[in-house]
């Protein structure tokens, strides 16, 4: 894997001093999001990528009041197959 280094403003590494952790994490997601909503990535690679999974990123998505009306007929059948797949085991 690459490694990109940014310059990040000092107001932001403050007001994050004390968990840098959450601080790369939060960039490293929002990197990810961003490559998505541009179209260079689908929603399974970007679960890939943030260890979350399909179902974990488009949950990410919704939490950030993200649509996901962008679905490609690929992802749309495959969430209707999941969705079908929960009822009949219900």
């Amino acid at each position: 894997m690459s490694a990109i280094t940014i310059d990040v403003p000092e107001i932001i590494i403050e007001s994050h001093q004390q968990n840098v952790e959450s601080l790369q994490e939060g960039l490293r997601r929002g990197l990810v999001m961003w490559e998505y909503l541009n179209g260079r990535l689908s929603l399974r690679e970007c679960g890939q990528l943030l260890h979350i999974g399909y179902r974990g990123f488009l949950e990410l998505l919704w939490s950030k009041g993200i649509p996901i009306d962008g679905l490609n007929s690929e992802e749309l059948n495959q969430q209707l197959s999941s969705l079908r797949t929960v009822l009949e085991q219900s």
